[in-house]
């Protein structure tokens, strides 16, 4: 009987391979094998990320900020503020796996990613060409998501690779005891499957400074005491012990499960924050 692994190393390797049948192959792995961190991982590329959840990096993409002008075509958006427009052009794609292979399986068209509708109104609101109609918009390379595809699919291959190493293939669609013991005792290193909307490192706005955002927070209508309390925190993360970590990092979650909505795109720079600190 044929392996279950190794059918996974053959598909991935397989570029005419659809992603999304060789995820349900890895899921089924993942879950026979136990293996719950990298089973999350496969849940979430095939049903999508939650838009609560921050996007991996490699999902993480970089367009152009365009309007359509209805005799000239796209023209280009000028945003003057360099703080402003990296948070415009960054965006991450949390659609499921399925999803973006039929987008890139479309030759015509451009691919388009909407803006808030409240970062439209506050930023462009009061010009004369957004009433006119020309709405601007994020527009990206195809070739990004098919970066996506690659990342993943190679990520899928040294995973099986590594389950293959340790003498881990399966028996058709069944494992061993000894290998599902295997399987526990094999650290992959996932970290870069979780991450935040843009580069922390390269952002003009200091980890966990809340002076950087304290007048976005307010224009957007976030209550002052909820602004109070996002300050103190971030203040508190930076010089509490470790062992009081944990509880603060769970009030910053639920801060932000109550404020999300309100804030938007600072959701992510601030969850960022909050696993940066933590």
């Amino acid at each position: 009987m044929s392996s279950v692994v190794l059918e996974l190393q053959r598909e991935a390797m397989n570029p005419q391979a659809r992603l999304a049948d060789v995820f349900r192959k890895a899921l089924v792995v993942a879950t026979k094998l136990s293996l719950d961190d990298f089973r999350l991982w496969v849940e979430n590329e095939l049903n999508g990320y939650a838009k609560e959840s921050p996007v991996p990096a490699y999902r993480q993409i970089l367009g152009e900020l365009k309007a359509y002008n209805p005799y000239q075509g796209w023209i280009p958006v000028v945003i003057q503020e360099s703080k402003v427009a990296k948070r415009l052009t960054h965006r991450g794609i949390g659609q499921p796996i399925a999803e973006l292979e039929a987008l890139c399986q479309k030759d015509e068209g451009i691919l388009q990613i909407p803006l808030q509708h409240e970062l439209l109104m506050n930023l462009f609101g009061d010009t004369e060409e957004f009433h006119l109609g020309m709405i601007p918009t994020l527009i990206i390379d195809r070739a990004q998501i098919l970066g996506i595809l690659d990342a993943v699919r190679n990520e899928l291959l040294n995973w099986s690779l590594s389950l293959e190493k340790q003498g881990i293939v399966g028996d058709g669609l069944t494992f061993s005891q000894e290998e599902v013991q295997k399987a526990g005792n094999i650290t992959y290193h996932i970290e870069r499957f979780t991450g935040i909307l843009g580069d922390v490192t390269d952002s003009q706005i200091s980890i966990g400074d809340y002076a950087s955002i304290h007048n976005e927070l307010k224009e957007m209508g976030v209550p002052q005491a909820e602004r109070n309390e996002l300050e103190n925190l971030l203040d508190n993360l930076k010089s509490s012990p470790p062992d009081e970590r944990p509880t603060l990092i769970k009030k910053g979650l639920d801060w932000l499960a109550r404020n999300s909505a309100t804030i938007g795109y600072l959701s992510d720079t601030i969850r960022g924050w909050f696993e940066t600190l933590s």
